[in-house]
C-alpha cells in the first residue's frame, strides 16, 4: 500500500527519487530555518562544540568523511551534528527532527543485536515491532536484517533499524525521526548510511572493465529473464528497448496492453512515462538556452515576472537552473492536485507555488520536486510563446522543439489522442493482491504538473532519445537537436541525494559498482518507467509498465540483469527479483489485514457528507446500500475503516485509482468534523461544507 514510508534500506530505488504529494504552509522549525529559508551557521568538520566531558560534538558544513570509534568509513552530510559518546555515534540534522545512531555489537544474531543496540542508547525502549525482513547481502556485506516499529498517528514519526553483519560483528543503524524531517532529510540519512565501510567491505565493481556485445546468446537470456520478471511481479504488459554502439539490438513487448484482453504489447504500445518525462523537459530548456531565449543562469523573475515561492529572498535568488535542481529547499508537493485536477490551469498550479516555503536550507539537502519542474517547463515555454497560456505553450514547445526534430512522432501530452491509439492500460492491486485494470480517466490527474510527469511515449521513441542522448546532441541520422555544451550541462550535478548518487538538471546521476548511470525512474499511479544509460560503454535501455509502483520488477532489476551480462556481474538479480516478490505481497497483505473492507454502517453513516480543502477541492462520502464510496468528483474509490494500534480510526480508499493512499482522520470538535490527510510535508484538513 502506499501509505507505507519504510521500506528495507538496502532496496531502496537508488536515484532517490519519488513521485506522487501535498497543506498551504509546510511546517518549517523557525529556531533553525531564517526568513530567507536559509540553514543556520555550522562550524567545520575540525570544529568540536562544547560537549559533555568523554563525548566529542561536531557539526560538518559540507559532506566529510569521517570514522566511526572502530574505524568504519562513513560520510557524514553536509549540515548535520556528529556526536560520538563511547563506541556510539549519533548523526542529527540541523533541525534535530531525525537522528541515525551507528553501534556495533557482537551478539550471535541481529534481532539480538538490534535489541542491544536500543537498550545501549535509550534503555525504556519499547517499541513493538511492525515487521522485520531480511534482504539478501549485499555491496560487500554478508547479511542483512532490518526492523521497523509500530508508531501512533498522534506521534508522526518514523523508526526503524538496519543491521548489517560482516564477519563476526553486527554494524545497527537506529532511525528515529518525525516523519516530515525524514521527507526533507531522508538523503542525508541514505549518505551516512550507505557510505559505512568498515574493512573487509568490499562491494563487486565493474570499473575499469570493457562490456561484452549484446549478442544473440546475451539477449535470449536477456528476454527469458523479462518474461520470468513480468510473470513473478504479475505485471499485464511491459516493453524494453537497448541500444549498443548507437543501434537498437533488442526492441519487444511482453504480454498484453489490458488484462482479459488478447492485444499484445509491442514496442509501438503507448504508456505514459511519468517522471521519465522530466529529463525531456529539461531537453526543452537546453535548446532554448541554445536559441537565447534565456541562460541557465537567468533570474526565474526576468522570464516569468510573476514566479514566486513562499520565501522572497529565494524566489530573487532563483535561476532558470534551480527550478530543476532539487537543491533549493522546495518541499516534495503536487499543489493538491492529487485529488483535484480537472480545471487545474498551468496558471494556477504556478500562482499556488506562491505558498510553497522551503524547508530546508539552499543547497543544504536535496528534496525532489514535480512542481518546481513543472514550472521550469510552464516558465521556458512562455519564454517561446509569452502571449499563449502556459499549458498550450509548453504543448506545442515540446513537439517543435523536442519531439519533432527527434523523430519520436508518437509521443504526446493529448490523451485524447493516446485512447485513439494503441496504448496500454492502467493495472493496479486489489485489496486481494489481484490486479485488476484501473479506469482509464484516472489517469489523468498528472495534468496540472505535465512538464514533471504527464507525458505518453513508446520505447521505440524513447530509444531514439536515448540515441541522442549518446550521440551528445545528434540523432541517428546525424542531425544536432541541441549544442553538447548545454546537453551536457544537465548532468552536472546540483545535489546529493544518497552516497552514490546525485541530481543534475532533471536527471539522475549514479554510480554503480564503479559504472556510471545516468536517466531518469518514473512512477504515476498505474504506470512504471525507467530510463537510463551507460555513457563510457555506449549502453541504453528503456524499460515502460502498465502496472502500479513498486513493483518486483522494476528498472533496478532490468539493470542488474544487464549489468550481470554486460560484465560477467554475480547472478544476484534472480534472487532481488524473488526477494521483492515475497516481501512486498507479505507487506501489502499485512497492510491490508488491519482494513475492515466492509466497515459498520453507522460509522460510514456518520463521516457521510460532503468536504473541501482550498487545494486538493470537494470530495465526498456516501453510503451505497452498506458500501461506502469516495468521491472526490474525477474518480471514485471503495472506503474502509483501518484500526491502528493506538485506537484511531482511519478511512482509507480500498479500490483503484487510490487504493492504501491517501488515510483520513476524522475528527471531531465543537460540533463540527473534518478530515486530516497527511501529504508529505504538508498537514490537510478538509473542512464540512455548510448544508451539505
Amino acid at each position: 500500500m502506499r501509505s507505507r514510508l519504510v521500506i528495507p534500506l538496502v532496496f531502496m530505488v537508488s536515484s532517490a527519487i519519488a513521485c506522487a504529494g501535498g497543506e498551504p504552509r509546510p511546517v518549517q522549525p523557525a529556531a533553525s530555518i531564517s526568513a530567507t529559508g536559509r540553514p543556520a551557521p555550522a562550524a567545520s568538520p575540525s570544529a568540536a562544540a562544547a560537549a559533555p566531558s568523554g563525548e566529542s560534538v561536531v557539526q560538518v558544513d559540507a559532506d566529510s568523511p569521517m570514522k566511526t570509534p572502530s574505524g568504519a568509513a562513513f560520510t557524514a552530510p553536509k549540515g548535520w551534528k556528529v556526536t560520538t559518546r563511547g563506541d556510539v555515534m549519533v548523526l542529527e540534522d540541523v533541525n534535530r527532527e531525525v537522528s541515525v545512531t551507528f553501534i556495533e555489537r557482537k551478539e550471535l544474531d541481529a534481532d539480538a543485536a538490534i535489541a542491544a543496540a536500543w537498550r545501549q542508547v535509550k534503555p525504556d525502549f519499547a517499541r513493538k515491532i511492525e515487521r522485520v525482513t531480511t534482504p539478501p547481502g549485499r555491496r560487500g556485506w554478508d547479511r542483512f536484517t532490518d526492523v521497523e516499529y509500530e508508531t501512533t498517528t498522534e506521534e508522526a514519526r518514523d523508526v526503524f533499524a538496519s543491521a548489517r553483519r560482516k564477519r563476526d560483528t553486527w554494524y545497527v543503524a537506529l532511525f528515529d525521526g518525525t516523519k516530515e524531517g525524514w521527507g526533507r532529510r531522508w538523503a542525508g540519512a541514505k549518505i551516512a548510511f550507505f557510505s559505512l565501510k568498515p574493512e573487509g567491505v568490499e562491494e563487486e565493481s565493474f570499473q575499469g572493465k570493457t562490456a561484452h556485445v549484446l549478442d544473440e546468446r546475451r539477449l535470449r537470456e536477456l528476454e527469458s529473464f523479462i518474461e520470468e520478471g513480468r510473470r513473478a511481479a504479475s505485471i499485464p504488459g511491459l516493453a524494453v528497448a537497448i541500444l549498443q554502439g548507437g543501434k537498437v539490438v533488442f526492441e519487444r513487448g511482453f504480454g498484453v496492453r489490458e488484462l482479459g484482453k488478447k492485444a499484445p504489447v509491442t514496442p509501438r504500445t503507448l504508456f505514459r512515462i511519468a517522471s521519465t518525462t522530466k529529463p525531456l523537459t529539461s531537453l526543452l530548456l537546453a535548446v532554448l538556452a541554445d536559441e537565447g531565449k534565456f541562460g541557465w543562469d537567468t533570474p526565474v523573475t526576468q522570464v516569468f515576472p510573476s514566479f514566486a515561492v513562499g520565501d522572497a529572498e529565494l524566489t530573487r535568488r532563483m535561476s532558470m537552473q534551480h527550478l530543476l535542481c532539487g537543491c533549493t529547499g522546495i518541499p516534495y508537493d503536487n499543489l493538491g492536485t492529487d485529488l483535484e485536477y480537472a480545471g487545474v490551469t498551468a496558471e494556477a498550479a504556478l500562482a499556488r507555488m506562491s505558498e510553497l516555503a522551503p524547508t530546508t536550507g539552499f543547497g543544504e539537502a536535496y528534496q525532489y520536486s514535480n512542481a518546481m519542474i513543472a514550472a521550469a517547463g510552464y516558465i521556458a515555454a512562455h519564454a517561446l510563446h509569452p502571449k499563449r497560456p502556459l499549458g498550450p505553450a509548453y504543448y506545442d514547445a515540446m513537439r517543435a522543439k523536442v519531439f519533432g526534430p527527434l523523430g519520436m512522432t508518437a509521443t504526446t501530452f493529448d490523451v485524447g489522442a493516446v485512447k485513439r491509439a494503441e496504448h496500454a492500460s492502467a493495472h493496479d492491486r486489489s485489496p486481494s493482491y489481484e490486479m485488476v485494470a484501473t479506469p482509464f480517466p484516472a489517469t489523468a490527474w498528472t495534468g496540472p504538473l505535465d512538464p514533471s510527469w504527464g507525458a505518453w511515449s513508446n520505447v521505440r521513441d524513447l530509444a531514439r532519445y536515448l540515441a541522442m542522448e549518446m550521440a551528445k546532441g545528434k540523432t541517428p541520422e546525424g542531425k544536432r537537436v541541441v549544442s553538447e555544451a548545454n546537453l551536457m550541462k544537465r548532468r552536472e550535478p546540483q545535489s546529493r541525494s544518497g552516497d552514490m548518487t546525485r541530481y543534475g538538471l532533471a536527471f539522475a546521476l549514479e554510480t554503480y559498482r564503479g559504472v556510471q548511470v545516468l536517466g531518469h525512474p518514473g512512477g504515476a499511479w498505474a504506470y512504471n518507467s525507467d530510463l537510463f544509460f551507460l555513457p563510457e560503454h555506449d549502453v541504453a535501455a528503456v524499460m515502460l509498465s502498465n502496472v502500479d509502483a513498486p513493483t518486483p520488477f522494476n528498472g533496478g532489476v532490468l539493470r542488474r540483469k544487464l549489468f550481470e551480462l554486460l560484465f560477467d556481474g554475480r547472478d544476484e538479480a534472480r534472487e532481488d527479483l524473488a526477494y521483492a516478490a515475497q516481501t512486498q505481497e507479505a507487506d501489502f497483505r499485512q497492510e491490508m489485514s488491519k482494513v475492515d473492507l466492509e466497515p459498520d454502517r453507522a460509522w460510514l453513516d456518520h463521516l457521510a457528507g460532503t468536504y473541501e480543502h482550498p487545494w486538493f477541492g470537494k470530495v465526498s462520502i456516501r453510503v451505497e446500500g452498506n458500501r461506502g464510496v469516495f468521491d472526490a468528483g474525477e474518480w471514485q474509490s471503495g472506503v474502509g475503516r483501518k484500526k491502528e494500534e493506538d485506537g484511531t480510526a482511519k478511512l482509507v480508499l480500498t479500490s483503484p485509482p487510490w487504493i492504501g493512499w491517501p488515510e483520513f482522520v476524522p475528527s471531531e470538535a465543537d460540533g463540527k468534523r473534518t478530515l486530516h490527510m497527511r501529504a508529505w510535508q504538508r498537514k490537510v484538513v478538509f473542512e464540512p461544507v455548510k448544508g451539505k
